[in-house]
């Protein structure tokens, strides 16, 4: 029996109906970060979601957005007050335009600077293809920290442990060899659950908590232990980046 569901990192903004996904999740009692991509897209939001108990909303800047909405910063300053939650922020390298890069640090130490001085922020981050930057720019961070499908070396990612840094994985995950040898890497007191809906398996035109079971029976059976121990732990995991 699972007692306990979760989803680090989700798109709510990005489903047609998203007071009927926003009011599923409440109905579940599944606690939930629903991520935005843009700075404006969580400030429009906002005033129709922040009253919602599991469901949070949380203030985000994608990197890929980054170089094209710089002035967005400002946006970011303005609300950054109004939440703890902070995502989906970071880099993603797999452009190999260097400006755009250089637009996406720039932004991303901008964001951490301003979060390092709003103490209790939890960040929600992606780092595909530049792991390593990443961690240079967190370093020195005092927040709880969120590596969100994290798909990076294994060099990198025990760096992010010795650091207390927390993975969520989702479904794709656990159905790729690739994912399973990095799950595998992760201790389970690190282990956060993300559907990253809708973007994943099973979860492009409706969101459903399907993910949670087949993620928790893939980490039962691969450390022995029980569902509900299992469910028990990622519980416990979520309430010590809460503290």
């Amino acid at each position: 029996m699972i007692s306990f569901s979760m989803d680090a990192h989700m798109h709510f903004d990005l489903y047609r109906d998203r007071k009927a996904v926003a009011d599923y999740i409440e109905c579940m009692r599944s606690y939930t970060i629903a991520v935005t991509n843009l700075p404006v897209l969580f400030e429009k939001y906002y005033p129709d979601y922040q009253q919602y108990k599991y469901m949070k909303l949380a203030l985000g800047f994608h990197p890929e957005l980054a170089c094209e909405y710089q002035d967005q910063l400002s946006i970011f300053i303005k609300n950054v007050d109004k939440t703890r939650y902070i995502g989906e922020i970071g880099l993603d390298f797999s452009t190999p335009d260097l400006n755009n890069r250089k637009s996406q640090v720039k932004i991303f130490s901008d964001i951490i600077q301003i979060c390092s001085e709003h103490k209790n922020k939890i960040l929600s981050i992606h780092s595909r293809k530049a792991q390593k930057e990443v961690m240079d720019v967190l370093k020195g961070f005092q927040g709880a920290v969120i590596l969100h499908w994290y798909s990076g070396s294994i060099g990198e990612l025990k760096n992010a442990l010795e650091r207390g840094y927390y993975f969520s994985i989702n479904q794709q995950m656990v159905r790729s060899s690739s994912g399973k040898r990095i799950i595998d890497t992760i201790p389970v007191d690190k282990i956060l659950i993300e559907s990253d809906a809708p973007f994943t398996y099973g979860l492009k035109d409706r969101y459903d908590l399907f993910f949670v079971d087949e993620i928790y029976s893939y980490l039962a059976k691969t450390r022995n232990l029980s569902l509900e121990d299992i469910s028990k732990v990622i519980k416990n995991n979520f309430n010590r980046i809460l503290k």
